[in-house]
């Protein structure tokens, strides 16, 4: 059992139809989470100490600064490429680190995608994933990708406009102009770490993941 839980009871699913159960989990410095029984919570094993977040964080946001000096215009669209990735990456590091640090690996190279909302605003999407060679994640799909989180950044602004949990089905946060994910900082408590649930009967059960 995971040392930090507070708490955590099951109940059946509300859809009859569902043999799932789900695990309510409250533990201390992270939001509650509702869980089915096929995903836990779990230690996360890459944590940073404190000091190693704010120095990796400080040198996140030190380099997006300067990209967003030699680039007044703030619209990624007319920067050169390698600059663009460079700010993406460290962008996106600076979120992670801000709001999900347990998300947070070193090994992790994200893909960078140029997307575009329903409105035809177009945007950036950077896709981390684990390496499984690294850490053992549960998953039952280990020869393929298993998303780790997933940050969108507006081109037009080059502002981080929310972050996903793959984990969660993509359930994530969006950020509102003019403060973006300034305007959650201060309150904002972080999702416990999650991954695949070893004992659940996968084999088995592989149309409900």
């Amino acid at each position: 059992m995971l040392a930090g839980i507070i708490a955590m009871y099951s109940c059946k699913s509300a859809d009859s139809s569902s043999p799932l159960k789900k695990h309510y989990y409250v533990m201390q410095g992270y939001r509650p989470v509702a869980l089915w029984e096929n995903n836990v919570v779990a230690e996360n094993p890459f944590p940073l100490s404190e000091y190693e977040k704010e120095t990796l964080l400080d040198s996140a946001v030190q380099v997006c600064q300067a990209y967003m000096t030699k680039y007044p215009d703030h619209n990624l669209d007319t920067w050169p490429k390698d600059d663009c990735e460079a700010y993406l990456r460290a962008k996106a590091i600076q979120i992670i680190l801000q709001f999900q640090p347990d998300y947070y690996r070193e090994y992790a190279i994200p893909e960078i995608r140029r997307r575009m909302t329903q409105f035809g605003v177009p945007y950036y999407r950077l896709d981390y994933y684990y390496d499984f060679s690294k850490e053992d994640t549960e998953s039952p799909y280990s020869n393929s990708k298993e998303g780790l989180i997933t940050v969108d950044v507006n081109v037009w602004n080059a502002q981080a406009s929310g972050f996903s949990l793959p984990i969660r089905n993509g359930m994530g946060i969006s950020f509102r102009a003019p403060d973006y994910e300034n305007s959650l900082l201060k309150d904002w408590v972080p999702y416990p770490y999650m991954i695949r649930n070893r004992d659940y009967d996968w084999k088995n059960n592989m149309i409900l993941f």
